[in-house]
């Protein structure tokens, strides 16, 4: 459905909730189906249409058939004149839509009339009556039938509005958790290579300290010449520093409360998110239920 098709069909809906005419043919199972035709909800809602336009191009029905009918549902259909010429907005083209449905049905454009307040009911003659075959007490109903399927539609819409917004939360919590972790990964990264910077300062120390003690002039590093392989392990031994000896400094402490930090707020947004995976799920089975409300009330 295109965005005009359903952006015309939302309109049409709202300001034609209270419309007479409009309910009754919601509530006809006949006729509801061809009440939003395509190519009626595909017209431009902001142009202006002329008696000819809705005759031969809309409707394929003669033009003084339809100058009839707007004569005849003057004060229901918004109308402007221009000179000898009328043109009607889309609201009054789908109102001529759904006239033509209710005289598809049986109905007369008196019958419309009455149904629209547009003249009183017609006095009895013969014992019959003359005029719809909606009397008030029907009408009523009907209205009754059509503002509670109304309330059911709004709530559903209600409820997936806020099933949506659930949705948009927990995405933006995973998004949330999901870069914490990384900012987690960068600063496990730095302790590591501040730790690694810190052991090899150790150990070029440890080499200048021994390269004192062999007090040999003939090169900064030539205790390494010794052909003793003893001495050698002995000697790599005093100079080479173990991970474990590399106690965590107060930059590196640093770095551990902030990941402390980090972590604890993944904890906070992963409550939440549990939170709102329950209210998810409350809501989704809420709207399952009133869709099969919806749906028994449609078939009745």
């Amino acid at each position: 459905m295109t965005n005009r098709v359903q952006a015309n069909k939302d309109f049409i809906k709202e300001a034609l909730r209270d419309d007479a005419l409009y309910t009754s043919l919601v509530l006809d199972k006949e006729y509801s189906g061809s009440l939003f035709k395509t190519d009626i909800l595909e017209l431009d809602p902001i142009a202006m249409y002329s008696t000819t336009d809705c005759s031969d191009k809309i409707f394929h029905i003669a033009n003084s058939t339809l100058r009839y009918y707007v004569r005849m549902l003057e004060g229901y259909l918004e109308i402007y004149v221009e000179g000898r010429k009328k043109r009607l907005p889309y609201l009054s083209v789908f109102k001529i839509h759904m006239t033509l449905l209710a005289i598809e049905r049986g109905e007369t454009i008196s019958d419309i009339q009455v149904k629209l307040s547009l003249k009183s009911i017609p006095q009895q003659n013969g014992g019959k009556a003359k005029g719809s075959k909606y009397n008030e007490e029907t009408l009523d109903q009907l209205f009754s039938e059509f503002d509670r399927r109304q309330n059911i539609m709004m709530k559903t819409f209600t409820i997936q509005n806020t099933i949506n917004l659930i949705e948009v939360e927990l995405l933006r919590r995973r998004t949330g958790i999901a870069d914490r972790q990384r900012q987690i990964e960068v600063i496990e990264e730095k302790i590591k290579n501040h730790r690694l910077n810190r052991k090899m300062d150790r150990q070029a120390a440890n080499v200048l300290r021994k390269s004192l003690e062999q007090k040999k002039n003939t090169g900064f590093f030539s205790f390494f010449t010794k052909n003793n392989t003893e001495d050698t392990l002995d000697l790599e031994a005093e100079i080479l520093v173990e991970e474990r000896d590399i106690k965590a400094d107060h930059i590196e402490v640093e770095f551990l409360e902030e990941i402390n930090t980090i972590k604890q707020k993944i904890s906070q947004i992963e409550e939440e998110s549990l939170a709102l995976e329950k209210r998810l799920k409350s809501e989704t089975a809420l709207l399952t239920n009133e869709n099969k409300v919806l749906e028994r009330t449609m078939e009745d």
